[in-house]
């Protein structure tokens, strides 16, 4: 039988304090009387602690029950309030129970005096009232390490994926793309070979930012996708178009740092493109304040992007373990829209 844990500490708290609050307990029942004889003494002290024991791991199931009522921190009062209630009015019959026993075992000569058993039960009412807020206070802090513990790997999850992105996104591949396509524009063009080179220069550099950077205004991220689309449009062509249209009070929100580059490169990834079909990426605000990244849809084979990783899903499932408002992919015939929340502090757990 699993017994009932209000916190990890639960019965190392009831080991400690067992004995000293039964001899206390049965002082007050029997004053002087119990340190007359050693057997009154053991037998009264065995009596109570079984009882005790039994009491609190009652108090203890009905302190879970309330717990899994009232889950959230502002219900602590009412939670804190019938826990104790609760605990008074058991404590009432526990008493009522050890103190008829002392007084029906004959070798106690034991009678129950109404003064005692107010005392007694006054006493174990403020017992009650401490081991509730102490119970209360190492909950809390249990959570509260919890919660450090739980940052802590996703911290490290996020460092981890953040690394395995950034080999994604200084692949080889891209790179020798980008110098191929910088190696045209020389022959061709040595101006446009300039402004190439300018914006691969603002896209490398944003890519390899320090790692404590992982959030971005929404302006950073624009100016930064700029520079992106300037490289995709030279190697495309007219088979990629795009268009940004952003209010001015929009630009300081924040978001994760790439989320808009981890969007365009699985659109690329994910559909093939074309002078007669080109791969249309739109991005703006909704009226909600929320960001949207829409495209069309012309998928490639399952065998083109079989070997792909999916950074757009591992985005989503950061967005889901840290909390935020989830991100949402909507398939509509033709199109994909994606709809990001903003972070408006940085006071969050992706730092």
């Amino acid at each position: 039988m699993k017994l009932p844990k209000y916190t990890g500490k639960d019965y190392y708290v009831l080991a400690l304090v067992l004995i000293p609050i039964s001899v206390a307990l049965s002082y007050a029942a029997m004053g002087k009387a119990l340190f007359a004889d050693f057997r009154v003494f053991l037998t009264a002290i065995l009596l109570s602690s079984v009882i005790l024991a039994i009491y609190f791991m009652c108090c203890g199931w009905w302190a879970v029950l309330m717990k899994q009522r009232f889950v959230h921190e502002s219900d602590t009062g009412k939670k804190l309030f019938f826990m104790i209630v609760a605990f008074l009015m058991m404590s009432g019959f526990v008493l009522l129970l050890i103190f008829n026993l002392f007084e029906n075992i004959p070798f106690f000569n034991y009678k129950i005096e109404q003064s005692r058993f107010i005392w007694a039960y006054i006493g174990l009412g403020f017992v009650n009232i401490f081991l509730s807020f102490l119970f209360e206070g190492i909950s809390r802090f249990e959570e509260w390490k919890a919660n450090l513990r739980r940052k802590e790997q996703l911290q490290l999850h996020f460092q981890q994926s953040q690394l395995q992105g950034l080999k994604s996104q200084v692949s080889p591949h891209f790179l020798f793309n980008s110098l191929n396509s910088l190696s045209s524009l020389i022959e061709e063009d040595t101006e446009a070979a300039e402004r190439f080179l300018d914006e691969m220069s603002k896209v490398y550099r944003y890519m390899l930012r320090p790692e404590d950077e992982q959030l971005a205004t929404l302006k950073k991220e624009i100016q930064f996708i700029e520079s992106y689309f300037h490289l995709l449009k030279v190697r495309f062509g007219e088979s990629l178009q795009t268009n940004i249209r952003l209010a001015p009070e929009h630009l300081d929100y924040m978001l994760p740092s790439l989320t808009l580059q981890t969007i365009v490169e699985d659109a690329i990834r994910q559909n093939t493109m074309s002078k007669n079909q080109p791969l249309v990426i739109e991005i703006g605000v909704a009226e909600e304040g929320i960001l949207f990244v829409r495209h069309n849809t012309n998928p490639k084979t399952r065998s083109e992007v079989a070997d792909q990783e999916g950074r757009l899903e591992e985005m989503i499932s950061r967005y889901q373990q840290l909390q935020e408002p989830v991100i949402t992919v909507r398939e509509e015939y033709g199109s994909r829209t994606i709809s990001i929340p903003f972070i408006n502090t940085i006071e969050t757990a992706w730092k």
